[in-house]
């Protein structure tokens, strides 16, 4: 494709999301064993999860101008690194909201109805009914979000069109927000899960939120919590996590992020019968990875243009190497 930005992507897609994208760009992905085949050859890169793009990947891509991670989160995208470099770095924040926010809501209805142990039961042969059951109703329920954001506050719709109550802790977002959501603002995290039946993570991971959810915290919870978290594995200490499992501090958990990914096999989340994991993969619904990947080619397709992408995450290179674009 003469004259077509090639945009290089981690991992091979899925040939509809090709075809979706259309005939915008010429695109390439590894096909060998090498994970960074083709990346010399990029002006952009779509980026997934599975690399962390620092100095020893983007270096490899001389001609690479623009990043954009697919999805909110970009924890493994070294901004420093990339600025450096003059690469600037987008991310899709938009994308993946309603299918996250599904997500969580579907871990909250496994959890607090016990699917995971029920559908345990029935396989071990054990009738179809046991005391140990443990479901409980949703309306009513106490619900405390951490983070407040996009599919935060995605997640406080369903849960107060359900009859929830509840409370969030995110010291970012306006109290207006709080008030247009029929949430009440926690003032600090202790506040906001001490009386939760089921708590549900939706923050970034940072150095400063790493295992925000330890031991400590779990011991300022009620007994019995649920434990929900489509966010980033890292922000759940998880050896913590088995122990309130064990205790009965945690009565279940929904995992769709864990720490590793993916989870080696006889890792114990794995077997444990109140816990519930999914692979990453809450926002990979048909329709939103359509929208994640149009919004990341949109991004793309902006900076090699020569227009600073809407979503730029590292404002201050721009238009780094994009310079010879932009219209002065």
């Amino acid at each position: 494709m003469a004259n077509s930005p090639v945009i290089w992507f981690d991992r091979s897609p899925d040939p509809a999301l090709l075809e979706f994208l259309g005939g915008q760009a010429e695109f390439v992905w590894p096909r060998s064993d090498d994970p960074l085949d083709g990346l010399d050859t990029a002006d952009g890169v779509i980026a997934g999860a599975s690399l962390t793009y620092g100095q020893s990947v983007l270096a490899k891509a001389p001609k690479l101008k623009v990043v954009a991670r697919a999805g909110i989160g970009f924890d493994n995208v070294v901004l420093t690194d990339a600025t450096s470099l003059g690469i600037a770095i987008c991310n899709t924040p938009d994308g993946p909201t309603i299918s996250t926010a599904e997500h969580a809501l579907a871990l909250i209805l496994s959890v607090s109805k016990d699917l995971n142990e029920s559908q345990g039961r029935l396989r071990r042969q054990e009738g179809n009914y046991g005391p140990q059951h443990r479901a409980i109703e949703l309306d009513g329920a106490s619900l405390a979000l951490i983070g407040l954001g996009r599919i935060g506050s995605r997640v406080a719709q369903f849960a107060v069109a359900m009859g929830m109550r509840v409370t969030a802790y995110d010291p970012f977002e306006a109290a207006e927000r709080f008030e247009d959501l029929g949430v009440e603002r926690a003032s600090n995290l202790h506040d906001a899960v001490a009386s939760a039946h089921i708590v549900s993570i939706h923050a970034p991971l940072t150095p400063e939120t790493r295992h925000l959810v330890d031991a400590e915290l779990f011991s300022q919870m009620q007994d019995g919590v649920l434990i929900v978290n489509t966010a980033r594995g890292g922000l759940i200490d998880d050896r913590a996590l088995l122990a309130a499992l064990n205790s009965g501090k945690v009565a279940g958990a929904g995992l769709d992020v864990t720490e590793p990914e993916p989870l080696p096999s006889g890792h114990p989340l794995l077997d444990h019968q109140r816990v519930v994991v999914t692979p990453h993969v809450a926002s990979a619904t048909n329709e939103g990875r359509k929208r994640i990947f149009g919004m990341a080619l949109e991004q793309i397709l902006c900076a090699l243009g020569g227009v600073k992408p809407s979503h730029i995450l590292n404002p201050e290179v721009w238009p780094g190497r994009n310079s010879e674009r932009v219209d002065t």
